[in-house]
């Protein structure tokens, strides 16, 4: 089991339309077969910092799902629309795996 964590900061004046609109990308992505993905915010540190997470089998897993709704144009306008609202260059996204001791 992987987790995909990503992170956004949100422009200000902004952060309502970013929730609406990752509730609305959440639904088309669950829609096409991935699980939903639970968004956070920071109450410390960066302000109008969000964090998004979702669990899959394996890095291949994702890979794979998301080459299957990449050209799907409900994802891309899903997708066009929460990006709209986050910092231009402040998204980052990462799949993160337990260390096993």
């Amino acid at each position: 089991m992987v987790r995909h964590m990503g992170r956004d900061v949100v422009k200000f004046g902004h952060w309502d339309e970013y929730v609406a609109t990752s509730r609305a990308l959440n639904e088309v992505l669950t829609r096409l077969g991935h699980p939903a993905y639970r968004l956070y915010e920071s109450n410390w540190g960066t302000l109008n910092e969000a964090f998004w997470e979702a669990e899959y089998e394996s890095s291949a897993d994702i890979e794979a799902r998301f080459a299957a709704v990449r050209k799907d144009p409900e994802f891309e306008a899903a997708l066009k629309a929460n990006l709209s609202h986050v910092v231009d260059g402040e998204t980052r996204d990462y799949v993160l795996s337990e260390v096993v001791e």
